[in-house]
């Protein structure tokens, strides 16, 4: 009999409040499914942070900014335009060019010639390691080679860049070699004559280094280290 009583209770709860349970069924199934769909959204929008920053990477510029930028793989092709451009663009220099269009003549020591060419002192400073000592030692002697070419009257006094190619490029694991030909019209002052020459010639570099973007900055976006390298520089026509 108290089964019957429960029962015949609850049947008549149920078909009093019917409506209210079917409604309360619908609010609570649509509930979930609004919170569901939340989940979804964060779960897509942290997706979308994480590839981001797995996309991307910040980097501080000189000026102390903080910038982000996509990250793309390094192509050996990107790597061998760098290598030449840094060898043509830099190393090159006449002698207009070292004592800021004649303006200062004497050069006693390196730190003369690096105060004078500001793409000489980047090279130093970017991509010699000074506790390389064949890397540093070849500089050096660049250096005293453009010493006594000034001392010497040897240096053109204008050089332009005509062409370059290259000779020989290997690449492997990270590491580089490089032979350029580098075509150039150079101005030079003859002092017996009391006139400029001009004459065209090449100007011969050979090089070896690595890359490492652990060693990277504005200025050597690939981290290149220079660890040999020799220039064959043209000299006065007489």
């Amino acid at each position: 009999m108290k089964e019957e009583t429960l029962s015949w209770k609850a049947e008549i709860f149920f078909a009093k409040n019917w409506m209210y349970l079917f409604w309360g069924i619908i609010i609570a199934i649509l509930v979930v499914m609004y919170e569901v769909h939340s989940i979804n959204n964060r779960m897509e929008s942290l997706e979308k942070v994480v590839a981001e920053n797995n996309n991307k990477v910040v980097l501080t510029t000189t000026d102390g900014r903080a910038v982000k930028v996509t990250k793309t793989p390094i192509k050996a092709e990107y790597l061998k335009q760098y290598v030449m451009s840094t060898f043509v663009n830099n190393f090159i220099v006449s002698r207009a060019q070292l004592t800021d269009n004649f303006q200062r003549n004497v050069f006693r020591k390196y730190s003369d010639i690096l105060e004078s060419s500001k793409p000489l002192a980047m090279v130093y400073h970017e991509y010699i390691d000074v506790d390389d000592k064949q890397a540093l030692g070849d500089f050096a002697s660049y250096l005293q080679w453009l010493l006594s070419a000034i001392g010497q009257d040897k240096l053109p006094e204008y050089i332009a860049i005509k062409d370059y190619s290259i000779t020989s490029y290997e690449y492997l694991e990270n590491s580089f070699k490089v032979t350029l030909d580098v075509r150039v019209t150079a101005q030079s002052y003859i002092l017996a004559q009391n006139q400029y020459l001009t004459q065209e010639g090449s100007i011969k570099i050979s090089a070896s280094g690595t890359f490492s973007l652990e060693l990277s900055s504005d200025n050597n976006p690939y981290g290149m280290r220079i660890n040999r390298f020799s220039i064959n520089m043209i000299t006065k026509g007489k």
